[in-house]
C-alpha cells in the first residue's frame, strides 16, 4: 500500500485565516487572526487524513523568475497587511513546536516547490494530495498526484480537471497561456479565451503543435479561422512567454531531505507549543496537543 502525503499551499491558508478573522487580537493588542484560523484549518486536515505525511510550503518575499521575465506578473496583487507579516513567525514557530515541517526557499514560489515535491514524492512511493485553490497547480495531476480544493476538501483527478477546464492536466499552462490568468496578472492572446483555447489545444496539441500546425486551423470546423491564426502568429513570441510564466517548475533544488524527516508519529514541543498558546491566547488548542 502506497504512503500518502498531503502538500499544504501554507500561503492560501495564511490568507484565508486572515481575512476570515482580521480583528482577532490577544489582550496585548497582537493580532492573531491568521494563527489562529491556520492552526484551526490544519487540525482539521490533520484528522481528515490520518496515517497520513505532512508537508506546509509558504511562499516568501523576493523576486521569482517570472518576475524578472514579466514585470507585470502578478503587479495586481495587493500588498501583504502588515497585521498579516506580524503573524507570520509566531505561527511558523507554533507550526514545527507541532512538530511538522515549513518549507520556504527564497525567490522561489510555493508553486515551484509543490511542483518538485511532488515529482519526488511520486518516485519514492508516495500518492500526493496538494490542498491548493491554484489553477497552475492542476497541471502537475496525474494518476498518483491528486489536488484537494482547500475549501469543500473535494478531490480532482484528471477527469475532475478535464471537466472544469476543459483540457488535461498536462494542457492546463498552455490553456493559461492562450486564454490569460486575471490572478497573475497574465494576459494571454487577445480574442483568444477559454473556449478557443480547449478547441485549439483538444484538436492540434500543446503549443508547439499548435503552432506547427498553424496552417491546419481552417481545417478543423474553427469559425473564424483565419482571424484566429493571424492573432497567434502575431503574438507568437508573447503566447511562449507566457507559457513560462505558468509552466510550474519540477527540477528547483531543495538542500534538505525533507522526506527523511516524516513520520506518521508526530512528537510536538510540549512546553514551547504551552508556552506560545498562552502569549498568543490559544487555548483552545491545548487539549490537541497538551
Amino acid at each position: 500500500m502506497k504512503k500518502k502525503i498531503i502538500l499544504i499551499d501554507g500561503s492560501f491558508y495564511l490568507y484565508r485565516a486572515y481575512y476570515a478573522l482580521p480583528h482577532l487580537m490577544n489582550n496585548k493588542g497582537y493580532p492573531t487572526g491568521a494563527i489562529y484560523g491556520f492552526i484551526n484549518m490544519f487540525n482539521k486536515i490533520i484528522r481528515m487524513n490520518i496515517n497520513s505525511y505532512f508537508l506546509i510550503i509558504f511562499d516568501t518575499k523576493g523576486i521569482s523568475f517570472r518576475k524578472k521575465i514579466f514585470n507585470k506578473y502578478k503587479s495586481k496583487r495587493i500588498k501583504m497587511p502588515d497585521n498579516l507579516i506580524m503573524q507570520i513567525k509566531p505561527l511558523s514557530k507554533i507550526i514545527q513546536a507541532m512538530g511538522y515541517k515549513i518549507i520556504s526557499i527564497k525567490n522561489i514560489e510555493a508553486d515551484d516547490i509543490i511542483g518538485t515535491l511532488s515529482l519526488q514524492a511520486e518516485k519514492k512511493n508516495y500518492l500526493v494530495y496538494i490542498f491548493s485553490i491554484d489553477k497552475d497547480i492542476t497541471q502537475l495531476v496525474n494518476k498518483n498526484i491528486k489536488i484537494v480544493n482547500p475549501i469543500n476538501y473535494s478531490i480532482s483527478g484528471s477527469k475532475e480537471i478535464y471537466k472544469k477546464y476543459g483540457v488535461y492536466p498536462k494542457f492546463i499552462s498552455d490553456f493559461l497561456a492562450l486564454s490569460g490568468d486575471s490572478i497573475d496578472n497574465i494576459p494571454g492572446v487577445p480574442g483568444i479565451g477559454y473556449k478557443i483555447s480547449q478547441n485549439l489545444i483538444n484538436k492540434l496539441g500543446n503549443l508547439q503543435c499548435i503552432f506547427k500546425n498553424i496552417n491546419n486551423i481552417n481545417n478543423i470546423n474553427f469559425r473564424g479561422g483565419d482571424n484566429i491564426k493571424k492573432k497567434l502568429i502575431k503574438y507568437k513570441k508573447l503566447v511562449f512567454l507566457y507559457h513560462k510564466l505558468t509552466k510550474i517548475k519540477t527540477n528547483i533544488t531543495i538542500d534538505v531531505d525533507y522526506f527523511s524527516y516524516l513520520n506518521f508519529k508526530i512528537t510536538p514541543q510540549i512546553n514551547y507549543l504551552k508556552y506560545l498558546f498562552k502569549i498568543y491566547e490559544l487555548k483552545k488548542f491545548n487539549k490537541n496537543y497538551l
